[in-house]
């Protein structure tokens, strides 16, 4: 639906997939999902914490000396970088690095999810396919649009994750929080992040298929 191929209604797509491929129709491309996800989290959630850290500590150094500064002929200017919030600086580049890293997975996945009949049933072979025919820009199809969908993404998520869950222990005085409530802090900055950008997820996802459909 996201694509724009097959039934528009969710039980129709349910029942026109499986109708066409089985019901294993309803798991195409969910092998090359988990290989695409560890990565993916992996290098996201390290750069987060890099990046935080790394920002916060150039922020504390800014307020006993001053922020940085550019020279444009006779006038300097003084960036207000201590303005920034490190968790929304942390969540953009995390965003941005697992993106640019693993998008060639993410466009083997959906075109697998798609057309699984145009390509081999092993996903090395299927790579290649992809590699032979379309050259490397074949495997960052869609990417253009993607920095543009992840940031708004990245960067409300992990900071609406930190601020509820920073605020919420401050509220109940607590040092650490349960599984079920982080779950549910999760939910809420997932939900949060995905409505606001979710009409260039669309976009990204058509651009990335769209050599299946000419």
């Amino acid at each position: 639906m996201v694509v724009g191929v097959g039934s528009k209604q969710i039980f129709g797509s349910f029942m026109e997939i499986m109708e066409h491929n089985g019901w294993q129709g309803l798991w195409a491309g969910n092998t090359i999902n988990m290989i695409r996800i560890i990565p993916t989290q992996a290098i996201e959630l390290d750069t987060f914490e890099c990046v935080k850290w790394s920002m916060t500590s150039a922020q504390e150094r800014w307020k006993e000396d001053s922020s940085p500064k550019i020279q444009l002929g006779g006038l300097t200017i003084e960036l207000p970088l201590h303005l920034l919030s490190p968790i929304a600086v942390g969540g953009a580049a995390a965003g941005i690095v697992s993106t640019l890293v693993c998008h060639p997975l993410e466009v083997l996945k959906d075109r697998l999810t798609v057309n699984r009949e145009a390509y081999p049933s092993s996903i090395a072979l299927a790579f290649n396919k992809i590699y032979r025919t379309e050259g490397v820009g074949g495997l960052y199809t869609g990417l253009c649009p993607t920095p543009v969908g992840i940031l708004p993404y990245s960067t409300c998520y992990y900071f609406m994750y930190e601020t509820i869950k920073t605020s919420y222990c401050r509220a109940h005085e607590k040092k650490s929080l349960s599984h079920p409530e982080l779950l549910i802090i999760g939910a809420l900055s997932s939900l949060t992040a995905s409505t606001i950008s979710f009409p260039l997820e669309v976009a990204r996802k058509r651009l990335m298929v769209g050599a299946l459909r000419g």
